[in-house]
Formats: structure tokens, sequence, C-alpha cells
């Protein structure tokens, strides 16, 4: 009997014991388990995880227009007018323009559609538009005709052939921009921003095709 009875009191300690641990863990794990280097990895909450291509797609239409990559250069151009002989006498123009610009290159991202984005747990898969042009401007303060040259005879300068050496000057930016693989560093920058935000959106890795 005697043993019995020491068995069930054992027991009834041993089970007193367990549900105090049970109790003093929780409250420890509650406190401090964000600090345990095994432990709080499990507990501390994680980002929300978006699951369905359609928010993820919104989510980078609002982005816009990503304009990543600014070029800008200076270039001489030279443009005259005449023809044969007669007309350069009387009516021959040379001028040279000095034109500064910006040559912006980027991804529209509002071409990015439902079909091109496909969610796999924790990978999105994106079809990225290519890269192109956004705009080709001139520098109005840096840019000057530099040199004006007329024929004796010549007594009407032709305003439009300065207009036509701008218009070659923006052409020839945007084809020095182009010489330096603005469009490849537009589209590197454009995967790196989008893969920031969409990773914010809870989702590990990034991937374009």
């Amino acid at each position: 009997m005697g043993r019995k009875g020491g068995g069930l009191g054992t027991t009834l300690v041993l089970a007193l014991v367990i549900v105090l641990l049970s109790v003093l863990i929780g409250a420890g794990l509650a406190r401090y388990g964000p600090e345990l280097p095994l432990v709080g990895p499990l507990l501390v909450d994680k980002p929300p995880h978006t699951t369905t291509g359609p928010v993820v797609v919104e989510g980078i239409q609002k982005l816009d227009q990503l304009a990543t990559v600014r070029w800008t250069e200076s270039v001489p151009v030279t443009k005259e007018s005449g023809g044969d002989l007669f007309e350069r006498v009387f009516a021959g123009e040379k001028v040279m323009v000095i034109a500064t610009g910006n040559v912006e290159a980027g991804v529209d991202l509002g071409d990015i559609h439902e079909d091109d984005v496909s969610v796999s747990g924790d990978t999105v898969t994106i079809a990225l538009p290519e890269a192109e042009i956004l705009s080709a401007t001139l520098d109005e303060e840096k840019t000057r005709v530099y040199d004006r040259d007329l024929s004796p005879l010549n007594l009407h300068p032709d305003d439009d052939l300065v207009e036509q050496a701008r218009l070659l000057a923006v052409r020839k930016l945007e084809a020095r921009a182009r010489e330096n693989n603005i469009l490849d560093a537009a589209e590197q920058n454009a995967k790196e921003g989008i893969r920031a935000f969409v990773i914010t959106l809870g989702f590990q890795k990034v991937r374009f095709r």
C-alpha cells in the first residue's frame, strides 16, 4: 500500500512540475522569445504575403513611367544652306550650334498586364517591357549659336536653318545616348526598382523574362 501511495504522490508532483514549467516557458517566450536566436525568428511577425498576380500588377502599374537613366552631353552641330553656285552666292549660310541636352530612358510600367505576371509560392515572374527613350530635350540655357557665316550677297539670314540645327542636335544626342548603352542601363535599373518594390509585398524572389 505504501508503495502505491508513493507512486501516486510522485505522479502528482511530476504533473505539477510540468504544468509549472509550461506556464513559465510560455510567459518567458511571450516576453523574451523574439530576442532568442533560435526561437525569435519563429515568433516574429512576417510581412503580409500577397498571393495574387493582379495585386502585384496593380502595384507595379502605380509606379507609372519609371524614368531610370538620364544622359547629359554637349554636341556641336553644323548646318548649311545653298545648293548650286548661284544659291551659295546669294543665299548661302552656315551655322554652328553648340547644343547641350538631356536624354531620359526607362520602362513604361503601364504596359505590364496580368498576363505578364505570374506568382508561384514566394516567387514572382514578370515579363518586363523593353526599355525605351522617354525624352530627348535641349537645355535652352546652355544651347547657343556658336558661329554664323553668310555668303557675301546674302542679306537675309535664315532662322529656319538654326532650328534645323537644333533638331539635328536632339537626334545626335539620342544617338550618342544609345551608343553608350543607355537602354541597357535603364532596363537594369528598372529591374532593381521593381524587385525592391515586389519584395516589400512579402515575396522572396523576383524573376524577369
